[in-house]
């Protein structure tokens, strides 16, 4: 039967695959988790998920197959140029980011090939933000990324994408912005809506709300460790080989909830930990063309297990 396109429960899964996908687009800053640069900077981190029991889409059942994860992410921000006017207080910078990520997936016991048993994303991007009127400023980004399992490189796996959002800087603890993206992630250059949001309650007890990324409550217990319990949203899509269906796009999803502690050695250097549990993790698979957008497909899940992440960052001086 043939399924209909714009009803919103069809387009959930869409929207959270791309809605990750656009944010992660938009980050001049490398998101690694409890390690994620505020600025410029460089940033390492590891991630272990121990063996999760595979769940099947057909029928929600728990089978004896299981996958155990190992992520590496690196990340670094570049200020390029900051021009400010003090008579105005206009801006303009340009910012350089790098990102990488590779995931080991350790299969064991499945009939058939579904998870795949490496992952590499890495992505170089360019971004422009200047001051408007009224507390409203442009950013502009471009970047180009390769997203694939290495099983064969090709120029498949090379993701592009260009955007503009306009944002607002309502106070000092409230911003929101939205915009369009300019994408081939779904093989055919295509225009999607962006939107970001960011919510700081400030002092020694703070919240911090950046949709659709994380939802952080920490506590500086002093000028050497905070301490936070967050609950973060992972993913990308990536092309993947071997496909007898020729469903290519593969739609990965991760959410996390888990206590983090940062300690910080001096200003600048930090050494970040953290543990909890993998609430969600599932894949789907997709044809590259607008009208599997739209279209239900079956998710593979792994079942709620634990994880546990480690890093080290640095920031540069401003």
């Amino acid at each position: 039967m043939k399924q209909k396109v714009g009803r919103p429960e069809k387009l959930i899964p869409a929207i959270l695959m791309m809605g990750m996908f656009l944010f992660n687009a938009f980050q001049s800053e490398a998101q690694l988790g409890p390690n994620t640069l505020q600025g410029p900077g460089i940033a390492i981190n590891a991630d272990y998920m121990p063996a999760s029991r595979y769940i099947r889409p057909e029928d929600s059942v728990k089978t004896r197959s299981t996958t155990t994860i190992k992520r590496l992410s690196m990340g670094a921000a570049f200020n390029l140029a900051t021009v400010k006017d003090t008579s105005t207080g206009k801006f303009r910078q340009w910012t350089l980011g790098l990102r990488g990520s590779y995931m080991d997936l350790r299969n064991e016991k499945y009939e058939n090939v579904i998870m795949p048993e490496k992952l590499l994303g890495a992505d170089l991007a360019l971004m422009h933000v200047r001051s408007l009127r009224n507390k409203w400023s442009i950013m502009m980004m471009a970047s180009v990324g390769l997203y694939t399992d290495l099983e064969e490189i090709d120029n498949k796996d090379i993701f592009i994408n260009g955007g503009v959002l306009f944002v607002k800087q309502v106070n000092p603890r409230f911003s929101y912005g939205f915009g369009a993206v300019l994408t081939n992630s779904f093989g055919t250059p295509m225009v999607l809506p962006g939107l970001l949001a960011s919510w700081n309650s400030g002092k020694k007890l703070r919240v911090n709300i950046s949709f659709p990324e994380q939802f952080k409550v920490s506590y500086n217990l002093n000028d050497f460790i905070e301490t936070a319990i967050a609950v973060r949203m992972n993913g990308g899509a990536y092309d993947v080989e071997k496909r007898k269906d020729n469903r290519r796009l593969m739609g990965y999803k991760e959410l996390t909830a888990g206590w983090e502690n940062s300690f910080h050695v001096s200003k600048r250097f930090s050494i970040n930990v953290a543990a909890g549990g993998a609430l969600l993790r599932s894949v789907d698979f997709r044809r590259k063309s607008l009208s599997e957008m739209f279209k239900t497909q079956p998710e593979h899940r792994l079942a709620t297990g634990l994880f546990a992440s480690a890093g080290l960052r640095m920031h540069f001086n401003q």
